[in-house]
């Protein structure tokens, strides 16, 4: 049953998958192809936080080849993988029916989709979030030590992966006191979840002294919230509304036929709200918070989901049950004698395990569509590169703004091969950066009066944060003053712009 759901999301991961990439993207292959020195280096001064991650793909990809497919393999192969194990989970909870569904309500979420069609770490925390928390559910079946030295070995490098996940060991013991776990499991439970708490604690206060590359973070606001909750269930009213009232069918079930659903509210709440309700808390006190850190929750809701179907079907073949006991008999012996004890509800639920998400799948279709045009992200680097490529000479100078991003020229090295990085001083390999180190502004108008043509590459910025760089000033008053502009392209999120000298 798993497999099904795993087909659908590679299916969904791997449809359209040439997108241009945008600029986290380009950070990831640019920084991941450098050295294996140069990338530890780097770790030390900015994105220590995804350094696991860098040294993974470090292994993948090709340097300058702008491979967007090979960027984002892993992380569809991830998020399939969180699929199937969502599945897994769903079907030791409650039953095959309601795990494939489970599996496959993952899949069909817009939200699943964009991860796993993105260059970052994100869709592969995901996947070892859920079969952690897998591992954790063999655990208590039967705690051998095999089985927990598994849940080991997954929960602790996905914590490196995102520092982040830490706050899922806090869901698992919630999880762990809501089923009533015998006290030695709960003491075997903290006999690892302790270390790891420890040396989570050490990562986040070793990043967190690089804080300042997300200095553009929010405290959150009730908007906050709602955005998040319209991220996970949406992103339409429509779906939003049935997939809360499906969700809480689940959760407020009494029934006692519906015992999977039982189980799966005990597993699937804490891991659905405790992670971002910490996250939101101590955003309150210095902003850390954003959705991607948190869709590792995203597979709680597929299991909610599932549950409340579950619930459903249980309570609609329960009215059929007292709907035979108190019909005239003349209309009872019309109703077939001999059905297999169960089989009604098992039907039921089979025939809205695959028909809610196969609604779910095309009722947002076009969010899909849209998950899948370059519109979705903030930027299109790529369109940068190939109009360089086509327009380019060689001996031309290149310029970018705002401030010294230039992964691009790295990650499609081809596409500037003939340019000339005027105002380069050190690359951000040697310079141990994700940017590189640019001249000081003193001598930036010398160098770009030795240039004949000029392309700049600018990305847009938000009015939450301008661009008040000296250097930036100082390269748009020289270009101003002493080019003239004779072409500029438009793409998504940046600007193309070609000057000439003024004869």
């Amino acid at each position: 049953m798993p497999a099904l759901p795993a087909a659908l999301m590679l299916l969904l991961g791997l449809w359209r998958i040439d997108r241009g990439m945008w600029w986290d993207e380009i950070t990831t292959y640019e920084v991941a192809t450098r050295d294996l020195p140069d990338i530890l280096r780097l770790l030390h001064t900015v994105d220590a936080v995804h350094g696991l991650y860098y040294l993974v793909m470090h292994l993948l990809l090709p340097p300058g080849a702008g491979d967007a497919l090979l960027l984002r393999l892993p992380s569809v192969i991830g998020m399939a993988a969180a699929a199937a194990g969502t599945a897994a989970i769903g079907r030791r909870l409650a039953g095959p029916a309601t795990g494939l569904t489970a599996g496959l309500v993952l899949a069909a979420m817009p939200l699943a989709s964009r991860y796993a069609q993105e260059g970052r770490s994100y869709a592969l925390v995901t996947a070892g979030v859920v079969f952690s928390t897998l591992a954790l559910l063999r655990a208590l079946e039967r705690p051998t030590a095999a089985r927990w030295t598994a849940y080991t070995a997954l929960v602790l490098p996905t914590t490196f992966l995102h520092p982040f996940v830490v706050l899922m060991l806090g869901a698992h013991g919630a999880s762990l006191l809501a089923v009533r776990a015998p006290r030695r499991i709960l003491r075997r439970w903290l006999c690892i979840a302790v270390p790891i708490v420890a040396c989570a604690t050490l990562f986040i206060a070793y990043v967190r002294a690089q804080a300042a590359q997300v200095n553009w973070l929010l405290t959150p606001t009730w908007n906050t919230v709602t955005d998040l909750i319209w991220q996970f269930t949406g992103p339409t009213t429509t779906m939003t509304v049935v997939t809360l009232t499906v969700t809480a069918c689940g959760v407020l079930s009494a029934d006692g036929r519906a015992a999977g659903s039982a189980r799966i509210r005990g597993f699937a709440l804490p891991w659905l709200l405790l992670p971002p309700s910490a996250l939101l808390t101590f955003s309150l006190i210095q902003p850390v918070y954003n959705e991607r850190y948190v869709l590792y929750s995203l597979p709680a809701l597929a299991l909610l989901v599932a549950g409340g179907l579950n619930a459903v079907a249980c309570g609609a073949t329960a009215l059929v049950a007292q709907h035979r006991r108190t019909a005239p008999r003349n209309v009872v012996k019309r109703l077939p004698q001999r059905l297999p004890q169960g089989l009604p509800r098992r039907v039921l639920a089979a025939a809205l395990g695959l028909g809610v998400p196969a609604a779910l799948l095309f009722a947002q279709l076009p969010t899909h569509v849209w998950l899948r045009t370059v519109e979705s992200r903030t930027d299109d680097q790529t369109a940068a590169a190939r109009l360089l490529a086509e327009h380019g000479r060689d001996g031309d100078a290149v310029v970018f703004l705002p401030g010294t991003k230039r992964g691009v020229a790295y990650v499609y090295r081809r596409a500037f091969a003939g340019l000339n990085d005027v105002l380069l001083q050190q690359s951000p390999a040697r310079s141990a950066t994700l940017t590189g180190a640019e001249v000081p502004a003193h001598r930036i108008r010398h160098l770009l009066d030795a240039q004949q043509r000029v392309w700049v590459v600018e990305r847009a910025t938000s009015t939450r944060r301008p661009d008040r760089r000296t250097t930036s000033a100082v390269k748009r008053k020289t270009l101003r003053e002493d080019f003239h502009l004779v072409r500029e392209e438009a793409g998504w999120g940046l600007t193309v712009r070609l000057y000439v000298r003024d004869s």
